[in-house]
């Protein structure tokens, strides 16, 4: 078990206590230690962690600053990237993390370097509408994937398996208006859906690693570069 896991951990426990960011934290820190065999980190996160209930980039930027790696966090909204960079200064200290302001999709086509651990989490899914984040999502994989070299390490965030029932909350101007409750009868509905079949379903150089994919949580995805 790696410093950065029982660092964020912490964090979470004396935040939010959120136990499934610690569980999706607890899985990946099996799949570095027994999946990630590289001697550098070069980590890309996709919808900046800045603060609110979902801080997961606090675990890969603290195992990037742990490993002397590069850290680069993108987001289409100037203030979160702002919220960003006083929650890694705050959380973390002194860091090298890179901030861009950018679209996603657009950035991942440009960037020049070889990450070898991707942590695509960029457009919230509306489980009632979840299409636009599926395609945006799939766009995100399309421009960064033969960027990755074998072995590398690529999740997506927010998925639920088939059984699952969600009860969905529907705001509006920050207050709770509605709660609906959405079964999953497909097999996957969530940002990495779009992604997911195509690993399992087509001859391809990805393949979805561990073993905790069932009905009922809010999952990560996890793949790996043949």
């Amino acid at each position: 078990m790696n410093n950065s896991f029982e660092f964020f951990k912490n964090y979470i426990l004396t935040g939010s206590n959120d136990t499934v960011r610690i569980q999706q934290a607890e899985i990946l820190d099996k799949l570095l230690t027994e999946e990630f065999n590289f001697n550098y980190v070069e980590c890309i996160e996709t919808g900046c962690a800045s603060g609110g209930y979902d801080n997961f980039g606090v675990y890969l930027a603290k195992y990037c600053k742990d490993n002397n790696g590069k850290f680069s966090t993108v987001d289409i909204s100037e203030d979160y990237i702002n919220r960003s960079k006083v929650l890694y200064h705050d959380v973390i200290g002194n860091n090298s993390n890179e901030y861009i302001v950018n679209d996603s999709v657009s950035f991942l086509k440009s960037y020049e370097g070889k990450p070898n651990l991707v942590h695509l989490d960029s457009y919230d899914l509306d489980v009632l509408n979840p299409l636009p984040s599926m395609l945006h999502n799939w766009l995100e994989f399309e421009a960064i994937q033969d960027k990755m070299q074998s072995g590398s390490i690529l999740m997506i965030d927010d998925n639920f398996f088939k059984g699952t029932v969600i009860y969905w909350h529907i705001l509006m101007n920050g207050e709770l208006k509605e709660v609906k409750e959405v079964n999953v009868d497909y097999d996957l509905i969530g940002k990495g859906s779009l992604i997911y079949h195509f690993v399992k379903e087509k001859e391809s150089n990805w393949e979805l690693i561990g073993n905790h994919y069932v009905a009922g949580p809010n999952l990560k995805l996890f793949f790996r570069k043949k």
